[in-house]
């Protein structure tokens, strides 16, 4: 029967001996079978999203082969895609696009070991980062948001982000575009090439001039990217619109389109992008459409792209979002004014 090995190391800095504990335990046996079964989706999403942004060292390269699997699962803790009504569509000459605010950008290994390389050194690797470092959003040159790690003597400006209010923080609301106009953000981007692709006879798009603020707990706007999952995750989720889109000083229109992000992401030299598209229903409030694309590339290296204002970052992330909207607009039946260029990476199953 086929055995996993559980190998514990028990120690801390300094202090010895180090203690082993190992312990066999057959995977086939029922109680690891019952035990496996109790894994359902939603607990799996769960765990692996509280691993993995609440570790305590400092992201590098030698974690990669525990970070990878996490990766792969937290990728499907999305609801199941909407398609409208072949009638429905029939009934759309009008959009209104929103862009869904973007989550900081998540940078591994942390950028921190690029500004000062001392920080890769084996004793601030075995120490808490907290010790030394402390986790913030930061922009980088270019308006560039990161969650990442940052000493006191940094060069990077630490963004401050306004926190909702308490009596605010259990309803999302549309905010003005402008007040992001200090910082680069891709869903921004994203909407424009959503109006510059639905343009066209059949159909007007137009862009609004607010974008939609994720729902966050006062005091947890900060660079725990585990708070923005989950608030990206409940906003694509749900199927009646948090926002009354019947108010007087927005476009009068048949259709809302909601454009958001999930993963956003570099990894070493693999750069991913996930768009989430939502069709509304303005007078009823209903969701009546909805459905998600990603892809990747591995062109470049962080140094790369982050050069000079970060030009070559954001012509990436224009690049995989145009073709990304593109396929989430065929997957909802809506019609394109654009011929979009084919991004060179395979697209990444849903």
């Amino acid at each position: 029967m086929t055995q996993n090995i559980l190998t514990i190391w028990w120690g801390k800095k300094n202090k010895t001996p180090y203690g082993k504990l190992s312990a066999k335990t057959a995977v086939d046996t029922p109680v690891n079978i019952a035990y496996r079964k109790m894994l359902n989706h939603v607990c799996i999403c769960h765990f692996c999203k509280k691993m993995f942004h609440e570790q305590r060292s400092l992201p590098t390269l030698k974690c990669y082969g525990v970070l990878l699997p996490l990766f792969l699962v937290l990728s499907g803790c999305l609801a199941i895609p909407i398609k409208p009504s072949v009638n429905k569509m029939k009934e759309i000459h009008t959009v209104l696009v929103v862009p869904v605010e973007s989550p900081p950008l998540e940078v591994i290994p942390d950028l921190i070991e690029t500004r000062f390389p001392v920080y890769n050194q084996y004793q601030y690797q075995s120490m808490p980062y907290s010790i030394f470092l402390e986790k913030k959003i930061y922009k980088n040159p270019g308006g560039v948001l990161i969650a990442g790690l940052v000493s006191k003597d940094d060069s990077v400006p630490v963004t401050d982000l306004h926190q909702t209010s308490a009596s605010m923080e259990k309803s999302a609301s549309l905010e003005p575009a402008t007040s992001l106009s200090e910082n680069w953000s891709p869903t921004f981007v994203l909407a424009q090439e959503a109006v510059s692709q639905l343009n066209g006879d059949r159909v007007k798009a137009v862009l609004s001039k607010q974008y939609y603020r994720l729902r966050i707990a006062s005091g947890e706007r900060n660079a725990n990217l585990g708070n923005w999952h989950d608030a990206i995750g409940q906003w694509y989720n749900q199927s009646m619109a948090s926002v009354d889109y019947r108010q007087p000083d927005l476009e009068h229109v048949d259709a809302v389109l909601e454009v958001g992000i999930e993963t956003y992401r570099i990894f070493d030299v693999q750069t991913s992008l996930q768009v989430l598209i939502k069709l509304i229903d303005p007078n009823t409030g209903q969701v009546i459409g909805r459905n998600s694309a990603k892809t990747f590339s591995v062109e470049d290296s962080p140094k790369t792209l982050f050069s000079r204002e970060a030009e070559k970052f954001k012509q990436l992330m224009t690049e995989m979002g145009a073709q990304l909207v593109a396929r989430g607009f065929s997957g909802l039946g809506l019609p394109l004014n654009v011929s979009v260029q084919l991004f060179q990476p395979a697209p990444v199953d849903n």
